[in-house]
């Protein structure tokens, strides 16, 4: 459903029907396909389940954590040297593209991941990569180390402890734009960065969501034990899980404002009553919007289908018929 024309609704039944106010943290694809309320750490196979168990990391984790090391990102040219720990706001349902962007996800095998809640995260200090432009990243890296060579930035003091303060704070998450290589650099990623050296332990039960294979579940069940049964896992990522899982989310909220006991002599019990169904009222109708327009989004794809299936038989017949003609070629090449 779209939205009215702006002289059809005044700003208050915007505000109340259509508006979405969920927290930027949270938005999934039910609100903005391209947003994820997760981050991702992407990894093969060993490692997942090198990582659950809380293997290489400087001192023994408790039982119930995992740990990720903490690497130099792969992209360097000497001069960056800060480890940190890499995740993706990538929506779920777009996190195969890794693999078909990059050779080496496809050679680790890089179908596994382990999400997060990106609020949790960003408590910790997670935090999204500063895509620098070249000149401007050489600068800053060079003004961090001869800050860290014990250089004077400023006479001023305070100057110079703030702009030590800035460089050190903002120098783990630089990286190159790119903006003059041919692959136009790392962007897709969407790449947020753990700034700390010594890596990231995390309890298991902080894991929101484990992308694997079908056959690979088990094992890793096994090592997550009891927490397991409150992560997703995902194996076709589409957006119909965001769907669900928004929905699931919600219920605790919608189950709590439906109880509403009112006695009618007593009138400030029911003004409250009143403002907790207004609330309920319009979580509704903005979930209803959301979802009605979901349901047109899938109604085009089954309408697509059936174009899809005669382009996928008409691209079958062209390869097929061009390998015949490219043997044909190499025949008449070897006599």
């Amino acid at each position: 459903m779209s939205l009215p024309t702006p002289n059809q609704i005044t700003w208050t039944e915007w505000s109340q029907s259509y508006k979405i106010s969920t927290p930027t943290f949270q938005l999934t694809p039910i609100e903005k396909p391209d947003m994820s309320s997760l981050l991702v750490h992407m990894t093969g196979r060993n490692a997942i389940l090198s990582i659950l168990r809380g293997d290489n990391a400087p001192s023994q984790v408790p039982t119930g954590y995992g740990y990720l090391k903490a690497n130099i990102p792969q992209y360097d040219d000497g001069t960056f040297n800060a480890p940190v720990v890499c995740f993706s706001e990538t929506p779920t349902f777009a996190l195969d593209f890794f693999r078909y962007r990059s050779f080496r996800r496809w050679k680790e095998d890089q179908r596994y991941g382990i999400g997060f809640d990106k609020g949790e995260l960003v408590k910790q200090g997670v935090r999204p990569v500063l895509y620098v432009d070249s000149d401007s990243r050489k600068n800053l890296i060079y003004l961090y180390h001869q800050l860290k060579k014990g250089d004077v930035l400023s006479s001023d003091q305070v100057v110079n402890r703030r702009l030590v303060d800035l460089l050190n704070s903002i120098y783990p998450f630089l990286f190159p734009l790119l903006e003059d290589n041919d692959s136009q650099g790392f962007m897709w990623e969407r790449e947020w960065r753990y700034p700390d050296s010594t890596g990231f332990t995390f309890a298991h039960t902080g894991i929101k969501v484990i992308c694997c294979p079908d056959k690979e579940e088990s094992a890793i069940k096994q090592i997550l034990g009891l927490a397991a049964k409150d992560i997703d896992f995902i194996r076709i990522w589409r957006e119909y899980d965001d769907i669900t899982h928004y929905l699931r989310r919600q219920q605790p909220l919608w189950k709590n404002n439906v109880s509403v006991s009112v006695k009618p002599q007593q009138s400030y019990q029911v003004d409250e009553a009143i403002k907790q169904l207004s609330s309920l009222i319009q979580q509704y109708k903005i979930t209803l919007h959301s979802l009605e327009s979901y349901e047109d989004f899938i109604s085009y794809l089954q309408e697509e289908l059936q174009k899809i299936s005669h382009e996928k038989s008409r691209l079958s017949e062209q390869i097929e018929k061009f390998q015949k003609e490219v043997d044909s070629l190499n025949e008449k090449k070897t006599k």
